[in-house]
């Protein structure tokens, strides 16, 4: 029974956020709640059907914000240039953890060595069929993995394998069924990072392993944006523009214009129209009903924006208002990138700290902390930068940011490097701004502007 249909006791109805007490409680240590990654995957790359005319409004939540988060420093000081090493060869796979990570609200990180190389092994959320918890501390055990693999085995030949994994902190079991190629056997090997895959949970609950997509509180508006924008596509599309025809006499005004039958008539093509004294031409068009439409999408899209929790300015909107609100707007952006951070940061600890195992460096106890350049070689300074700038640049390209937001940001991520006043940033802004338009002109342009023949 619904909780809003009233239909309910006079308690439960003056109090909706309570219920009576009901003994036992209900809780599920499965997580047995996966991931649509059909949904989410291509809501972000806009190939779900049934929502393509929403798909644009789903990128940018997800893809700014892991621009402006760059990646997670790590420090310890025996092992600094291996680290550093480390980090270098890992800037794209952490790049895709924060995107899926967001996207399908968990992504799982096995690290491994194959051969010698040290490989960060995505394993996605739908791929894990069963969570094993320990009862008393509520901690994974273990996790199964099921996969439909299709493999190519030779020319324009394929076969389809499943394969079945448990892990355990001591040891990976794996068994295949199918058309085997000659190289996949089942085997049980010992679990050289004594890990288990690590969950990288976005927004979980306390009692949760699995996490939650950032598209969870916006899905229903996305839906129904698409539909509405659908219906009204193809009511301009079908509609177009209708033409009124006043006549004395059907068939004397079709031979004065030329027509041997009303289906000849295309106000497409027509350039001419005579008319006798009464009669006359005019054209209508659904003006009404597309401008109800048009405010209807409207009102959607700020539900998308404020349902998301993410301020308008990742949207591409402007946020108009004093210095005041201006301020408030940044410091929400901020804010959801350092929780964004801070939600991974346990995580990178365990997986940095596996992998320096797995390369041989027993006891490694590395520190995990976020964008403080200092800390960092000038490439990878250049590296943080690079995200940072690349989400300046899609805001400032959709005219999304005020010249007073684009000086809070840089005051707030670069303070020891943005000592001007905000006058003096304008002015700096303005005189780059003259200096590209003449290094983008021509030599003509040039001698023009300065009076010279």
């Amino acid at each position: 029974m619904s909780l809003f249909n009233w239909k309910k006791t006079k308690e439960e109805t003056n109090t909706p956020t309570k219920q009576l007490r009901r003994v036992p409680a209900k809780r599920d240590y499965t997580d047995s709640l996966q991931v649509n990654s059909a949904l989410t995957k291509g809501l972000y790359h806009n190939t779900y059907p049934g929502l393509k005319l929403a798909g644009g409004l789903a990128f940018s939540p997800i893809a700014v914000p892991v621009y402006f988060m760059g990646y997670p420093v790590v420090t310890q000081e025996q092992l600094q240039g291996q680290i550093d090493e480390l980090i270098q060869s890992k800037i794209n796979d952490m790049q895709q953890i924060h995107t899926q990570d967001h996207r399908e609200g968990t992504i799982w990180i096995y690290p491994k060595v194959v051969a010698g190389v040290l490989y960060w092994e995505q394993i996605p959320d739908d791929t894990v069929s069963d969570i094993i918890r320990d009862i008393n501390t509520g901690e994974v055990i273990a996790i199964i993995t099921v996969e439909e693999l299709k493999i190519t085995t030779g020319y324009n030949k394929t076969v389809n394998v499943r394969r079945t994994r448990t892990f355990t902190a001591t040891k990976v079991i794996v068994k295949y069924e199918g058309e085997l190629p000659a190289n996949l056997r089942d085997k049980t090997t010992r679990n050289p990072a004594g890990i288990l895959p690590i969950p990288f949970s976005n927004n979980a609950d306390g009692d949760e392993v699995r996490g939650h997509s950032d598209y969870e509180r916006t899905v229903p508006y996305l839906k129904d944006y698409h539909d509405i924008s659908l219906a009204r596509s193809q009511m301009l599309a079908k509609f177009k523009v209708k033409m009124i025809q006043d006549v004395k006499n059907v068939d004397d005004w079709l031979a004065n214009n030329g027509y041997d039958s009303i289906d000849d008539i295309d106000i497409q093509t027509m350039d001419l129209i005579l008319n006798l004294e009464g009669e006359k031409t005019s054209y209508t068009f659904p003006s009404s009903a597309n401008q109800t439409y048009k405010d209807t999408l409207s009102q959607i899209f700020k539900n998308i924006v404020e349902a998301s929790g993410i301020p308008e300015i990742v949207w591409g909107l402007k946020t108009t208002g004093n210095h005041a609100s201006v301020t408030e707007n940044m410091a929400v952006l901020l804010k959801y990138v350092l929780d964004k951070q801070r939600q991974k940061t346990e995580q990178y600890t365990l997986l940095y700290n596996a992998s320096l195992r797995l390369m041989g460096y027993q006891n490694a106890d590395v520190e995990i902390s976020w964008n403080e350049l200092e800390a960092m070689s000038v490439k990878e300074q250049a590296e943080v930068f690079s995200l940072w700038a690349k989400g300046i640049s899609t805001l400032i390209a959709s005219a999304g940011m005020t010249k007073q937001q684009l000086y809070s940001f840089f005051q707030k991520q670069y303070p020891k490097t943005t000592e001007d006043t905000f006058d003096e940033f304008v002015i700096g802004l303005q005189d780059m701004a003259t200096y590209k338009a003449f290094a983008s002109s021509t030599y003509e342009e040039q001698l023009d502007a300065a009076g010279t023949d």
